[in-house]
């Protein structure tokens, strides 16, 4: 058990000189990213409204601070690289996403990327949670993300009214739908989300949320805190802390509150970063299970 200790101990001492002496953070399809991008990114982090609640320096939270801010770095030029890309390939009517994920998503070849994308939508937090903590924060910091959202993706038509002429004395809709105010953590490993501090979703439907989280809300009582609960994004806790029937009226239809396309934008920005982005030693995603700082050991 002390010899475990001690690799362990070991191996995080290296991964932490790696990432004090790393010259760049990563590779986005062979551009190097210098570190300095990242210092100056910390520095504008470690003087923000939210500098409170920041690790505190050098410490193994702070380690994997750094790699969170790292990974948003790289997303955000993987995406400025993706954009030009399309850009590039207009005439050819843009390639379609379905060659380019795990899954199919549809391109409409009518879209176009403007060549100086406009300030992105303030993400909700329950689209945050669809996008995971580094994507939601380079769509607020990388026009180009949002702008690809659009092209990669496609929204479902809302359907057609129908042509039929309604009857005078139609009732009047009644049918309710319930919302939940919900609070929660989603953490690379169960032991951080477990002991990070819950952040307020607000009022939300379960399909709005990841359908494992959901079920597992709908299982239990209201006030009991569900988890771990593992999804693609990582493990999380939730509680449901008040519910609200509210008059099922149809919601008017935007790009943006979509879960599916969340998803399959999601699947799609993984599949670009396995194919562009290379990370340099310790600024390894901070989920991955190999870097040392990632698990929790007793």
């Amino acid at each position: 058990m002390t010899h475990a200790h001690e690799h362990h101990h070991s191996d995080a001492a290296a991964a932490a000189q790696a990432q004090r002496e790393a010259a760049v953070i990563g590779w986005v399809d062979g551009t190097p990213i210098p570190r300095e991008r990242l210092e100056a990114r910390v520095r504008e982090l470690r003087t923000g409204r939210l500098a409170a609640r920041l690790p505190a320096v050098g410490s193994k939270e702070d380690r994997q601070f750094l790699r969170w801010t790292a990974q948003v770095l790289l997303t955000e030029e993987l995406c400025r690289v993706e954009s030009a890309r399309v850009r590039g390939a207009e005439e050819e009517r843009l390639p379609a996403a379905a060659d380019l994920a795990d899954q199919p998503v549809p391109v409409p070849g009518s879209l176009r990327l403007a060549d100086v994308p406009a300030p992105p939508r303030p993400l909700t937090q329950a689209e945050s949670l669809h996008l995971g903590s580094i994507n939601a924060a380079a769509w607020s910091t990388a026009p180009e993300m949002s702008a690809l959202y659009n092209l990669v993706t496609v929204a479902t038509p809302p359907a057609a009214p129908s042509t039929a002429a309604a009857p005078s004395t139609a009732a009047p809709h009644t049918s309710t739908r319930t919302w939940y105010r919900v609070t929660h953590t989603v953490a690379g490993t169960a032991f951080e989300a477990a002991t990070a501090p819950d952040v307020s979703l607000g009022w939300t439907t379960l399909d709005d949320i990841p359908a494992t989280l959901a079920a597992e809300l709908r299982a239990l009582p209201p006030g009991t805190r569900v988890g771990p609960v593992r999804t693609g994004l990582g493990w999380h806790f939730a509680t449901v802390t008040a519910t609200e029937v509210r008059p099922a009226e149809p919601a008017p239809r935007t790009d943006a509150t979509d879960p599916t396309r969340l998803a399959a934008f999601n699947r799609w920005l993984d599949q670009r970063r396995r194919a562009l982005v290379a990370y340099a030693p310790g600024f390894e995603h901070p989920g991955d299970p190999s870097q040392p700082d990632n698990t929790h050991r007793h």
